[in-house]
């Protein structure tokens, strides 16, 4: 009967949603196929609050050939569609881990509505695991606060075992049109917070000290195995880490908190970071404006093409920035097509703006000033990018002192995956919850089943080939990691595969976290761009 009324239900309130919420179009045609939202792992039709551990039937995942990823013709019918089931896992992982945390035993019209810390909040903060930065601004609260440390070395040089202000890919800040530096955190769940700290149980093999990690290499040559989940919809989860990207709201300046999950947090920023050379330490209210999901999948007999390599879902804010004018898409044949070939350059060119829109992450360029161009730090200063004492934070913290990012999507999002952002942010709009704001970008998975390099030159090691978020791998989008000598690659599973333990040669299984345990080379490995 639940099921029945769901059925019968849902398109009701989706419809009014369309009406109190219209959701702002995606210049791009619909595939002639429209691929279902599954809204709850559980099968029972309605969002839940169930963390999906495995992603749902997916016939033609069976097959170890015939399918063009990303990359090729799109999907007729619902068996050529092998995508959509990952992208309703990750739809259902984002639902559920942003629930409030005291509200899952309650219905999505509470859960996804009332205000407090959503459930992937209460999981362990990175540095719960293996320590704080070396120095951190020391923060009397009066009002018990979140805190995002923005730690360093005390030499100038920021820290990555708290928050951060610059992006793992490129060791980059990015500023919003407020002109404040973007806000980084990372969260494990308990699953991973034990094997890091215990992995088979051995304390001994601790994977958060580097001695407990010289331990587990003498013994574990092969290296890091993180623990999987289970092999059915829903079936137990496996290790997840959570990556998110905030934003410091000027409502003087017209951000409208409305439109975003939001928090208070205590800012404390280390003095050797700061301009004045003066720690200090601000409230302000945050939102948020990008979010990984990852969650380590099993080998599965059944579905031979996918590897076990993690499933990677990447969710932005839909105002964050807007698409560029000539994206790269299945259809224009982007790395071969030379009037959209943007492969390995920095800028896609100019962006297709919506009028009237309130970007994060974009305003009306300067003349002469590219898109995705990374900010340089002021010469002669102690530190690369310095912090301004108050807002904006970012002031005098790059060269020129006015330079920001103007950010572009440059890869258009898969259209069966825009059909599902709709339907996905329709059924949240019908509960007027603030997550009918936010899209996935896209969803990667460990295979070798696209088309080979060449004719295709995108990377060969998951599908789709390239993908990253905006706010967390903002100036790598194009790179596919094929030249040393530039920066990259702008897919999750190709930059994740660089991933070591201390001894820089032993795989992690595709976690940089292991690498906290000697923060002073934490960010080391990554191939960058300085």
């Amino acid at each position: 009967m639940k099921t029945l009324l769901s059925a019968i239900l849902l398109p009701l309130l989706i419809a009014v949603a369309i009406v109190a919420a219209p959701l702002r179009p995606f210049a791009q045609t619909k595939p002639q196929y429209q691929p279902q939202a599954v809204f709850c792992a559980d099968g029972t039709g309605t969002l839940c609050s169930n963390i999906p551990g495995y992603i749902g039937p997916d016939s033609r995942l069976g097959l170890t050939l015939g399918y063009d990823g990303l990359f090729g013709k799109l999907p007729g019918n619902v068996s050529e569609d092998v995508q959509t089931p990952f992208d309703n896992m990750a739809w259902q992982m984002f639902v559920a881990l942003n629930w409030a945390a005291d509200a899952t035993l309650k219905p999505a019209a509470q859960g996804l509505t009332q205000p407090g810390p959503r459930v992937w909040q209460t999981y362990r903060k990175v540095s719960a695991l293996f320590g704080n930065s070396k120095v951190r601004a020391p923060c009397a609260q009066q009002i018990a606060l979140p805190t995002f440390y923005i730690g360093s070395d005390g030499k100038g040089t920021p820290a990555p075992n708290n928050e951060e202000y610059l992006q793992a890919s490129t060791k980059l800040p990015l500023i919003d049109v407020n002109g404040n530096w973007t806000l980084f955190e990372r969260r494990v769940n308990e699953i991973e917070a034990d094997y890091l700290r215990a992995p088979g149980g051995l304390h001994a093999e601790t994977l958060t000290t580097r001695k407990g990690q010289l331990a587990f290499i003498k013994n574990h040559p092969q290296g890091a195995e993180f623990t999987s989940s289970g092999t059915i919809p829903d079936g137990k989860n496996g290790s997840i880490e959570i990556k998110a990207a905030w934003r410091i709201l000027d409502i003087a300046s017209g951000d409208d908190p409305s439109k975003f999950l939001t928090q208070n947090i205590l800012l404390a920023v280390s003095g050797d970071l700061v301009g004045n050379g003066r720690p200090f330490c601000r409230s302000e209210k945050v939102a948020l404006v990008g979010m990984h999901i990852l969650q380590r999948n099993p080998k599965d007999p059944k579905n031979p093409a996918l590897l076990p390599q993690w499933i990677w879902a990447t969710f932005e804010h839909v105002d964050n920035a807007p698409q560029a004018a000539s994206p790269c898409n299945v259809a224009n044949g982007c790395g071969t097509n030379k009037a959209t070939d943007w492969i390995n350059q920095p800028s896609c060119g100019p962006a297709a703006t919506a009028p009237g829109a309130h970007y994060s992450f974009y305003a009306s360029p300067q003349a002469g000033q590219g898109t995705n161009i990374g900010p340089q730090g002021p010469s002669g200063a102690k530190t690369k990018f310095p912090w301004n004492s108050a807002k904006p934070y970012a002031r005098g913290g790059t060269t020129p002192a006015s330079a920001m990012p103007q950010v572009v999507r440059c890869w258009q999002i898969y259209p069966t995956t825009t059909v599902l952002n709709e339907q996905w942010r329709m059924a949240l709009g019908s509960l007027k919850s603030v997550f009918q704001n936010y899209m996935l970008i896209g969803t990667q998975w460990g295979g070798t089943v696209e088309p080979p390099t060449p004719p295709n030159p995108m990377p060969a090691a998951a599908v789709p080939g390239m993908l990253s978020n905006l706010t967390l791998e903002t100036y790598i989008q194009n790179y596919t990691g094929s030249d040393s000598k530039l920066p990259g690659p702008g897919t999750c599973v190709g930059c994740h595969n660089f991933a070591t333990l201390v001894d820089k040669k032993t795989k992690a299984n595709f976690s940089f976290l292991p690498g906290l345990a000697n923060p002073d080379t934490a960010r080391s490995e990554i191939k960058t761009a300085d």
